[in-house]
């Protein structure tokens, strides 16, 4: 016999006397609604947290409206009736309460009717706080992750057909915010954030707080539809609109993944998925913007993903698959070959001979690339000592992705190669992507200063493709420039920039570094670009890379001109 049987038959009072001996050992705010009277009690414990004037009060009607959301009131007043008139007899909902602060609370509100002494349907139950148990947010008075998973598999497996999007919405910078101002400041933006979102939805569609700074909103309402760009971007405007009010004494942004539509036979963790995935594609993109989910794209990053677990293999394997290719570097004046560029290439069994501009930038956001660039490093080491045996001032160029400048201790790295491998510091040219260089900070500057202190050269590759700023020169302290082969191209179409290249040169040369010419491929080519005095020159006219056996056959016997 459970608790609600036994309070069959008994007085108000002497329920309310159980009740409150039960609360004593429970979290859950206990409740008693005498349907017939109207008459409200509730445990001294929901008082102090809740506006509630007494532990008994009449006009049950008026209390709620004062405690309950207005926009729950509706649904509350609906089941109650249905209570009150037999047709039900338990009381089962999740709804928003007001505490004395007016915030925002979901709880958990379960009952059922009991009939008193003087024949009256009492409601008896407890309401629990749904923040406590993780599954509603009491900062924003959104639902949390957990309940957004039991909701989405309910509606994914009885109604898929109503979902007519689920939008996933991250600040861009909320970290900034909580590390410059605090997370006070953290906690105010996400509060005004979802009043944000809800003021730019029906309040029948769904919002929920899921971890950290994301939000997800689900339509699967039967008002006239909204588009989620519409949606989107009124969040936007209202942002906006509050960061002008408060004379953008704070301002973020947010990015936003869409997907809609196809959503029979998916689940709640695939959903979750899908979101991040195209949340994050908006972020890639640039931020401030929202993403459609496609499943081309899709299907690409998860390609990605498992090109990722080969190249982690590899590395693990001793580098099984990767090569180290050389391509010749010539001087210009008499064609000779004074040097060559290691370029990386990889054979994977599962997908044959990928392209560099597909497995670099994924060892880069894996991080892959500082173990790899570091046995590339001392490939192209003991190679270069290896061909000076042939020509001695023969120097080797050695890319260099900024994860490694970044996130590992590169000067270590290149000192301990140099001496191990005893070669001289001025073999290296250690080469830097112009189109990747925007700023860096002093721990970097210091590093190319103490680079130059140890007689390593620097090298700023692909000039012309990205700020192409001389300042940058000044800073890398660059020892050479090599001009990309698109601006080459373009030089050789049109006369203006055949001129840009020429002072460009002019201008490296007064700065005592050497211009280095890429993507020469035809003999037309060379002739028309030796007239702007670049001191070396690079392309598939004096050879394409290829593996070290290879290069010594062709290259190392060189000393005629073409």
């Amino acid at each position: 016999m459970g608790y609600l049987d036994i309070l069959q038959g008994m007085s108000l009072e002497q329920i309310r006397a159980v009740i409150e001996v039960i609360q004593q050992s429970s979290d859950s705010f206990l409740f008693i609604l005498d349907l017939n009277t109207d008459v409200y009690m509730v445990s001294e414990k929901a008082t102090k947290r809740f506006p509630f004037d007494d532990t008994v009060m009449e006009n049950s009607t008026e209390i709620f409206k004062r405690v309950v959301y207005p926009s729950d009131y509706a649904m509350l007043k609906a089941d109650l009736e249905k209570c009150a008139s037999g047709e039900q007899d338990t009381h089962a909902l999740e709804y928003r309460w007001l505490d004395r602060k007016d915030r925002v609370v979901w709880i958990s509100c379960q009952g059922m009717v009991v009939t008193g002494t003087e024949g009256h349907r009492l409601l008896v139950g407890r309401v629990s706080e749904l923040g406590k148990k993780a599954k509603a947010d009491n900062l924003t008075g959104l639902r949390r992750e957990a309940r957004f998973r039991l909701n989405a598999e309910a509606l994914l497996r009885d109604r898929p057909d109503t979902i007519r999007y689920m939008m996933r919405i991250g600040i861009d910078n909320f970290k900034e915010i909580n590390e410059k101002e605090g997370v006070e400041a953290g906690d105010e933006v996400l509060q005004e954030l979802a009043e944000c979102i809800l003021n730019a939805v029906d309040e029948k569609v769904d919002v929920y707080r899921l971890m950290a700074d994301e939000f997800m909103i689900v339509d699967a309402s039967d008002t006239v539809p909204k588009k989620p760009r519409a949606v989107y971007n009124q969040i936007q405007k209202t942002i906006a609109h509050t960061a002008k009010m408060k004379e953008y004494s704070r301002f973020y942004t947010v990015s936003a993944g869409v997907v809609e539509k196809d959503f029979k036979g998916r689940s709640a963790e695939e959903v979750m998925r899908l979101t991040e995935f195209t949340l994050n594609e908006a972020k890639r993109n640039g931020r401030n913007q929202m993403a459609m989910y496609n499943q081309a794209s899709y299907d690409e990053y998860l390609k990605r993903l498992d090109m990722r677990k080969a190249l982690r293999r590899a590395v693990n394997h001793q580098f099984k698959g990767f090569e180290v290719y050389y391509q010749p570097i010539v001087s210009a004046p008499d064609y000779h070959v004074v040097g060559a560029e290691a370029l990386l290439r990889w054979h994977s069994e599962e997908y044959g001979n990928v392209s560099p501009a597909v497995f670099v930038p994924i060892l880069e956001e894996s991080g892959l690339i500082i173990p790899v660039g570091r046995h590339v490093l001392w490939e192209a080491a003991n190679i270069c000592k290896k061909w000076q045996a042939y020509i001695p001032d023969f120097h080797v160029n050695v890319n260099l992705s900024y994860v490694q400048l970044y996130r590992s201790d590169l000067m270590k790295d290149v000192e301990k190669c140099i001496q191990e491998v005893g070669i001289d510091p001025d073999s290296l040219v250690l080469e830097l992507t112009e189109s990747g260089y925007i700023e860096t900070d002093e721990r970097i500057k210091n590093l190319f200063r103490e680079l130059k202190e140890k007689k390593i050269d620097l090298a700023l590759d692909d000039f012309g493709t990205g700020y192409s700023n001389m300042r940058y020169l000044k800073e890398i302290e660059a020892k050479t420039v090599k001009i990309d082969r698109s601006f080459v191209v373009q030089a050789l179409q049109n006369e203006y920039d055949y001129s840009i290249i020429s002072h460009i040169i002019d201008m490296v040369h007064s700065l005592g570094s050497y211009v280095c010419m890429e993507g020469i491929e035809e003999k037309e080519e060379l002739n028309k670009m030796m007239k702007t005095k670049p001191d070396m020159i690079q392309g598939y006219y004096f050879g394409r890379p290829s593996p070290a056996d290879q290069f010594e056959e062709t290259f190392l016997q060189i000393k005629d001109s073409p």
